[in-house]
Formats: structure tokens, C-alpha cells, sequence
């Protein structure tokens, strides 16, 4: 089924590689049409020339016309009917009969010449221009049909994700009713350390059937701070070298549970998943704002901190922060990441309630 969409790039992997086609394809045949103009310009002029020439020629035997302008200069050399140029125009010299020392110089005035280059660089400009617009036109679709392959490989991609989360759930419901009915007649931090497992394992089931859904808001009234310290409480459990800090005040916010609740369980799952040995992690909620800052190692490249799939070390999938930032502009908030003197920052930003 046809869909104007299909034009258009889905993600930023599909615009990256968009737009390198594009200029590649763009400026390759820009530089062809540019060079084809410039010679087209040149031989114009010297035709343009070649017809001022044969005009001062052919008026010289009748001296008709009104493009011409007349001289008498004296002339020391028999130099005739040679083409020349000077600041008046292009002219030349003819002789006058029974006259030695004088001669006639035909002139074809420098103004009317100059209007006709102008109309042949405005003829060529609008040339030029049309070439240029077809030449969007063409490496445009040239760099949407390159893009294809990559169109293909990301939804296989994501389709795998989707298999794969699918195929989590059998074993991931098993655990939880095998552990439920062990921790009826066992009491231990091994059980703790076994449930947190499998919700993190869940947490990643969640994160692979993101991708392919776009999630449907539900709004209520969430406790922020609430969400916030049950996470910590969960997760900072398999990490007990990890120190942890936290200064909150109750926030109380519309917005929908499940969304924010994966936003936060991602962003912790984060900041302990890449410290350092005997780290810490600070969370900071305040009336507008969420920082959650960790120490960690230097950051390669921060910009990219938000892409899907890409990782700063062979731990985790990529994803975590990804879905963290799609569903985040999805609530209509801001995020953005920031990293200074080994400490790692995700700072989340909204209207104050």
C-alpha cells in the first residue's frame, strides 16, 4: 500500500545515512552540472563575441545600423579589421580611402555588451537553477533507494527483538512460579538476589517489545518519589559495593505510570550497570527536574548516548537509554546527558505541577 511515509526517514540510523547519501549523491552531480555550465558560459561568450565581430565587419562596408558608435584616431600601423578590446568596447580599425595617417574606429559599446553577457549568464543562472532542482529531485530518491538495504536490516532487526522478547516469556513465568513457591520454604538474600534477576530480565523483555510499539499514555496522578525509592530499593541490592545518595522532595505529577516507571528503572539500572568499582549514585528529584548521577568511566562520545543500539562497553544492549529518551519525548519532557570529571549525569526536565 502506498504511503507517502515510505519517502521520509523512520529513525535516526535511516536520516544519518539519508542525509551522507544524499550529499554524496548531490555534490558529485552538482559538480558535473556546475562544470557544464561554466563551458557552456565560455563557448557563449565566444560566440557572442565571433557575432560582435562579424557585426563591426559587416557595418564597416555600409555603416548602417544604430549599435555602433564612430571614432577618428590617427594610426601608426596597418593593423586593420583586427578584433580589439578597450574600456569603450570592442571595436576595430578600418581604413579610409585616400586617407594615410587617419582611420575609422568602429565601436561596439561596452554598455550593450555588458547587457549581453548579463542575458547569457541570466539564461545559463536559470539553467543552473533548474539543473539544481531536478538534481534534489534525483539524489533524493537516489539516497532513499541506498537507505533500503538499511531499512531492511533495522526491521529485521527489531523483529528479532520482538521474537526474542516473545520467546522470554515462557522461561521469565516459569522462574517467577518456581521462585514463589521457593521462597515459601526458604528465607534468604540468595532468594532477593534471584528475584532481582529475574526482574531485570524482565526489564529487558520490556525494553525489547518497546521497540516496534509506540506506547499509549494512560495519565493519572504518580508519585515520583515513590517509584524513585522502590527502584533504588530493588536494584542497588545486586550492587552492595555501590554507594548510594538521594536528596528528594514529593513530586506528584499526571502522567502515566508504566511509562515513568520504565523511564526511572532504566535510568538507575544505568547508573549502577556503568560505575566504577565502589561507585556511587546520586539521585536528585526536585519540584521540575530528575538528575540521576553516577561515576563512571570517561565517556567516548556523549552525543550518542541516546541511540539505539550503541554502547560504550561490551555491558548492556544499548537500549536502556534509547527507549529512555523515545518515551520521554513521548510525555512531552526533556532529557539530555551530560558527563564532567568522571561523573555521568541524565537529567529529565518538566513543568513544574
Amino acid at each position: 500500500m502506498f504511503s507517502i511515509k515510505q519517502f521520509f526517514p523512520r529513525n535516526a540510523f535511516e536520516k544519518e545515512a539519508l542525509i551522507k547519501s544524499f550529499a554524496i549523491f548531490f555534490l558529485t552531480i552538482e559538480l558535473f552540472v556546475g562544470v557544464i555550465t561554466f563551458l557552456l558560459i565560455k563557448i557563449e561568450m565566444g560566440h557572442l563575441k565571433h557575432n560582435v565581430y562579424l557585426k563591426l565587419v559587416n557595418y564597416s562596408y555600409t555603416f548602417k545600423g544604430e549599435d555602433f558608435k564612430l571614432e577618428v584616431v590617427e594610426v601608426n600601423n596597418k593593423n586593420f579589421y583586427s578584433f580589439q578590446e578597450d574600456n569603450k568596447g570592442l571595436y576595430i580599425i578600418v581604413p579610409v580611402p585616400g586617407v594615410e595617417k587617419d582611420a575609422i574606429k568602429i565601436i561596439y559599446p561596452r554598455e550593450k555588451f555588458n547587457q549581453d553577457v548579463k542575458n547569457i549568464l541570466k539564461e545559463f543562472g536559470i539553467f543552473f537553477l533548474i539543473s539544481t532542482g531536478i538534481n534534489i529531485f534525483i539524489s533524493y530518491f537516489f539516497a532513499l533507494y541506498t537507505i533500503i538495504p538499511l531499512r531492511k536490516a533495522i526491521r529485521l532487526i527489531t523483529e528479532v527483538a520482538a521474537d526474542i522478547s516473545h520467546d522470554m516469556n515462557t522461561p521469565i513465568t516459569s522462574l517467577i512460579l518456581n521462585l514463589n513457591m521457593l521462597k515459601r520454604r526458604v528465607d534468604d538474600r540468595a532468594i532477593k538476589r534471584m528475584e532481582m534477576a529475574i526482574n531485570q530480565l524482565k526489564y529487558l523483555k520490556e525494553n525489547l517489545s518497546r521497540l516496534r510499539e509506540k506506547d499509549v499514555m494512560k495519565y493519572e496522578e504518580v508519585n515520583l518519589k515513590e517509584i524513585i525509592e522502590e527502584s533504588l530499593k530493588d536494584i542497588s541490592i545486586l550492587y552492595p559495593d555501590i554507594s548510594v545518595i538521594s536528596q528528594m522532595v514529593d513530586v506528584k505529577l499526571l502522567t502515566d505510570r508504566n511509562a515513568i516507571k520504565r523511564v526511572i528503572d532504566n535510568l538507575i539500572i544505568n547508573a549502577f550497570k556503568h560505575n566504577v568499582r565502589n561507585g556511587e549514585v546520586r539521585v536528585i528529584l526536585e519540584k521540575d527536574r530528575l538528575i540521576v548521577e553516577n561515576t563512571s568511566k570517561p565517556v567516548k562520545d556523549i552525543r550518542k548516548i541516546f541511540e539505539r543500539f550503541y554502547r560504550e562497553s561490551q555491558r548492556g544492549t544499548g537500549l536502556g537509554l534509547a527507549i529512555v529518551k523515545r518515551v520521554i519525548e513521548e510525555m512531552g519532557w526533556k532529557v539530555q546527558a551530560e558527563y564532567n570529571k568522571n561523573r555521568f549525569k541524565i537529567i529529565l526536565t518538566w513543568k513544574k505541577p
